[in-house]
């Protein structure tokens, strides 16, 4: 394959483009974001995920069979630009004192909410107005190992393609599907679908192990440590649940929490 001339200076535009893409704002207004290592841009690749641009570690080219298997799968998709730099370039790009070798810029893949039909065997896990990246991205890779459908994001989320919710995902992003919607949209959605809404709150509430994850197809409501679900949201549930605390703490981390609903519903479900 013919490439362009080794780019080894983080100045270059091409890669200050790239380096943007680690701010919110660029993500948004370019509808794009970062993934670091090659076997991360793999799984994005075999995922049917637009690739759109490609910089790579040129020296490590002879020594790394995983690395050339991506640049040939790479320019087997259409309008890839392929960028070949240096170790030192790419670290100055993540931070990284041993950085991968590569770095690549995806498409944001989003799924709109009127096109999603669900089954009755679904679950999907909905969080209003998540604020910890960390925890957002232990939860998409926990709706993932549980089989779950995927996430729907209400409101004023943080990034789930921020690099710390991409770290915490551990690739899992990428066989996950996403939807953002608000409040009243998802509320009507979830009518027009029969999807059952359980949410979990203090509020006369029962054991989450004893609603009724199996009649409709699941949507598991998740609000803020802080502040839990919205008025809103609370009165549009189905079902109420509650995680019994049997020691001194009233309450769990939100990625716990999400895994033990995402785990007792899917297990229902199976």
């Amino acid at each position: 394959m013919r490439l362009d001339a080794t780019i080894t200076s983080a100045a270059n535009p091409r890669i200050k483009a790239m380096r943007k893409l680690y701010t919110k704002k660029y993500r948004n207004a370019e509808q794009a974001f970062l993934v670091e290592g090659v076997r991360a841009i793999a799984d994005g690749c075999r995922g049917g995920h637009v690739l759109r641009t490609l910089a790579f570690d040129a020296d490590a080219r002879p020594s790394d069979e995983a690395l050339n298997q991506l640049l040939v799968d790479a320019t087997a998709q259409d309008h890839v630009e392929l960028i070949p730099t240096t170790a030192q370039v790419l670290g100055q790009m993540s931070g990284r004192d041993n950085p991968h070798h590569a770095i690549a810029v995806f498409h944001q893949q989003w799924q709109p909410l009127d096109s999603v039909v669900p089954a009755v065997e679904e679950v999907w896990i909905v969080l209003d107005s998540p604020r910890d990246p960390g925890n957002l991205g232990t939860i998409i890779r926990t709706c993932d190992a549980a089989g779950a459908r995927g996430v729907i994001l209400l409101n004023d989320s943080c990034d789930p393609f921020s690099p710390e919710a991409l770290r915490a995902t551990t690739g899992a992003l990428f066989d996950v599907v996403l939807v953002k919607s608000t409040t009243a949209p998802f509320i009507e959605w979830a009518h027009q679908h029969r999807v059952s809404m359980i949410g979990t709150t203090l509020e006369r509430a029962q054991d989450y192990r004893e609603a009724d994850y199996e009649t409709h197809a699941c949507a598991l409501l998740m609000g803020t440590e802080q502040s839990g679900l919205s008025a809103a949201l609370l009165e549009a549930c189905d079902q109420r649940v509650k995680i019994p605390m049997r020691g001194g703490t009233d309450s769990l981390n939100l990625a716990v929490a999400s895994g033990l609903m995402l785990y007792e519903a899917t297990n229902r479900k199976a």
